[in-house]
């Protein structure tokens, strides 16, 4: 399955632009995020969807602003598609959502959304000391995983195992944001160990994961390591 960067924003200076966060297009019905600008979001995705009207399902990983900006520009167009949340999604983002007129349907745990693609349900994670809520989404293909993640508070160890006790085929791809970015060495190599531990034979890495955990990511995975670009596909299906 081919998945489309629609936007990223992962260094210091786009995040002081507020040109931060990301969005995927996993095939032609499936959106993960909808970016933190929502012009450029909508202008990308435009461009790179064969037909916007495909789009019957959007993902929002979590509830903050660089994860779901471009959903009303979204809504303006296509109105028919759901909109997957997490349960403990704060009321006042619940209540801008809804005041979309978008279907809404709230993830508790594991939900297949199209044939062999699911989304976890909401793990806790924090961040800045408060809880935070988090879904990833999960493609099985060809007896193998992808795992696209939006940020990853709740940590790659926990996010993995979740998948691991839900499935049993390869990790094969692990993409997305990593939460690694404030985080001192120790726990990037921690964190790699995990990867590997999982079996995950290629990573992804973007956003919030950081400019060292993404050197450390390219050391300890070499000619696995996949380099996110906004306007590239990666292919879930190519051979390790």
């Amino acid at each position: 399955m081919q998945i489309r960067i629609v936007a990223t924003g992962s260094t210091p200076r786009e995040r002081r632009e507020k040109r931060w966060g990301l969005s995927f297009l996993i095939g032609e019905s499936v959106l993960l995020d909808t970016f933190g600008l929502s012009d450029l979001f909508w202008e990308n995705l435009c461009s790179m969807a064969e037909d916007v009207s495909r789009i019957r399902h959007v993902v929002l990983s979590h509830e903050h602003w660089d994860h779901v900006s471009g959903l009303e520009k979204f809504a303006e167009q296509r109105p028919a598609a759901t909109v997957y949340i997490c349960p403990h999604t704060e009321p006042s983002v619940k209540a801008w959502i809804g005041g979309m007129k978008l279907p809404v349907v709230e993830v508790d745990d594991w939900l297949e959304i199209e044939k062999d693609v699911f989304l976890s349900g909401e793990l806790a994670g924090s961040w800045n000391g408060n809880p935070l809520w988090e879904q990833f989404l999960v493609i099985r293909e060809q007896s193998r995983l992808s795992v696209l993640t939006g940020c990853a508070h709740p940590g790659l160890f926990p996010i993995l195992q979740h998948v691991r006790n839900r499935f049993a085929e390869p990790l094969t791809l692990l993409m997305g944001g990593f939460h690694l970015m404030n985080s001192p060495e120790e726990e990037i190599a921690a964190a790699i160990d995990a990867l590997l531990m999982f079996g995950v034979s290629r990573v992804a890495p973007t956003h919030c994961t950081g400019e060292p955990a993404v050197r450390l990511l390219r050391e300890a995975f070499v000619n696995r390591f996949l380099t996110v670009e906004e306007g590239g596909v990666i292919d879930t299906a190519e051979e390790v």
